[in-house]
């Protein structure tokens, strides 16, 4: 390694919560099982150490601990668009598969409503965004689908394709996944909708009244977090950071697929994670088992 594991504040003591009282014992255990080649192919771009041995193999520890309990473990990890938790739970999905471990990975975002509904819901919206909104989710469904896979161990979820429908997106089949553990992201688990709003940006007169019904449709979702086993959170800086996180990420994803929003939509997108949601909601979640503190070029700042 390039750097010292105990370089990264918090680090040690996140791994004796996990049950490692050495760190170097921890990392000479991971190096004996694949270390850094471990799943590499699942990483859309080169991962830095402390990515890696920072965040990606103290939560693959987690997990790995909690396809020991005796109970299914639900898992969520929570962070602003752009800050990489897609890419580390696509990772982890990876890496539990090498292992042979039972794990599936889900999205919120796999629980859009269907287009008709969607449209429904989402209009109006002052930053003209077709999905990503408390209000833009199936919470039905997805408590049913817990439910069932808590008794059954098989979760059935839509699969939401974003492509569709020149980009609004679209449900298109369902996918079945059977595991004992699930971890589950998406932007703003865990958000609380008493959030104190002092620290927001101006809002517009649209913008702050339609806040009011997105905090409305928050609440809604409180007790999905409650069903949270465990919840990581990946914290940015600031709010702010996300603007640029997601033009480097729809910089990427253009270079991967030929495929981005265009000007105006992103900074309408960038502005709604801004201004929709007080900031303190999406930086201050209260219940979270662990934060990662990123800065503002998503290196591992410490860990809490």
């Amino acid at each position: 390694m390039d750097f010292c594991l105990d370089d990264i504040p918090g680090h040690a003591s996140l791994l004796k919560r996990l049950g490692w009282s050495s760190s170097q014992r921890w990392y000479d255990t991971w190096m004996a099982r694949g270390g850094s080649g471990l799943a590499a192919s699942a990483w859309p771009c080169e991962v830095a150490d402390d990515w890696l041995w920072g965040v990606a193999f103290p939560l693959l520890t987690a997990v790995e601990a909690a396809t020991r309990q005796p109970e299914r473990q639900l898992m969520a990890l929570s962070g602003l668009p752009g800050c990489g938790k897609t890419s580390l739970a696509n990772w982890i999905q990876a890496a539990a598969v090498d292992l042979d471990l039972s794990v599936a990975v889900i999205s919120l975002d796999d629980f859009y409503w269907p287009a008709e509904v969607m449209a429904q819901a989402m209009e109006g919206n002052p930053w003209n965004v077709p999905r990503a909104l408390p209000g833009s989710h199936d919470l039905s469904l997805i408590a049913e689908s817990l439910s069932h896979w808590r008794r059954a161990g098989v979760l059935q979820a839509p699969r939401f394709d974003k492509a569709l429908r020149n980009g609004a997106g679209d449900r298109s089949g369902w996918t079945h996944h059977q595991a004992d553990v699930l971890v589950f992201e998406g932007w703003f688990l865990g958000a609380s909708s008493e959030a104190d709003s002092a620290s927001d940006p101006a809002l517009t007169h649209a913008e702050q009244s339609y806040r009011q019904q997105v905090m409305v449709a928050l609440k809604l979702y409180e007790p999905l977090w409650t069903c949270f086993d465990q919840l990581w959170h990946l914290r940015a800086p600031a709010v702010t950071a996300s603007r640029l996180w997601k033009v480097q990420q729809e910089t990427r994803m253009f270079e991967f697929t030929g495929v981005r929003l265009g000007t105006d939509a992103l900074n309408n997108f960038i502005r709604m994670i801004e201004t929709a949601l007080p900031q303190e909601a999406l930086q201050s979640i209260g219940h979270a088992d662990v934060v990662i503190e990123l800065t503002d070029d998503r290196a591992v700042r410490e860990l809490r």
